[in-house]
């Protein structure tokens, strides 16, 4: 019972974050348990997950880079297929992505980095997270439209290039340290476990 109120807190807590440049606010059903503490459902008694699915769901994260951060997506309410964990992993990169963009966006507008190749590379890292965004809502759009494999992959290989960005930016001038080293290692784990995804789905029959 406690993941399924602690994947609750964790949606709401980062829907709550993200700024107007992020596809994030998703209405979620209402979930409760059943009396014996089986699989969660809707608030019309319909049953959100079943074990199988869970099962199958726990299966496939098995096969991605980064497992753990992958079953902890399958936590989350209405994620009971490949694509459906494929979204919801899209739309927390997306968060975390907005919520790094903000952060190197105060750290400009402190005024603190003027001047110096500071201000340059957190002028590059900022932008490669913002197109890293709207790169990953595209890739969402074609997702729920129903679009080729081909396509999903080719938006997610432009993502991991623009996650990158960052990392590459800094490493180039080791004099300098990123004021988000966390958040950078966390949406390229994100990132690559979506590209495993998505190249999981392609596949499959």
């Amino acid at each position: 019972m406690f993941r399924y109120l602690a994947a609750l807190i964790l949606v709401v807590a980062l829907a709550t974050c993200t700024n107007k440049s992020v596809d994030a606010r998703v209405v979620h059903p209402i979930v409760t348990l059943e009396a014996d503490g089986s699989s969660p459902t809707s608030g019309d008694g319909r049953r959100l997950i079943s074990s199988t699915n869970q099962d199958e769901l726990g299966a496939l994260c098995q096969q991605m880079h980064y497992k753990t951060l992958c079953s902890t997506m399958t936590t989350l309410p209405g994620v009971t297929t490949p694509e459906q964990l494929l979204d919801a992993s899209l739309r927390i990169t997306a968060v975390k992505a907005a919520m790094a963009e903000m952060k190197l966006d105060n750290a400009i507008k402190s005024g603190s980095a003027q001047g110096n190749p500071m201000m340059s590379s957190l002028k590059t890292c900022k932008e490669s997270y913002a197109s890293l965004v709207d790169s990953i809502n595209t890739t969402r759009n074609t997702l729920k439209s129903g679009g080729s494999n081909a396509d999903l992959m080719s938006e997610l290989s432009a993502a991991d290039t623009f996650a990158t960005d960052c990392g590459d930016t800094f490493d180039e001038r080791p004099d300098l340290n990123s004021p988000i080293p966390g958040a950078q290692r966390h949406v390229n784990r994100l990132i690559s476990n979506c590209l495993d995804l998505a190249a999981t789905i392609k596949e499959q029959p």
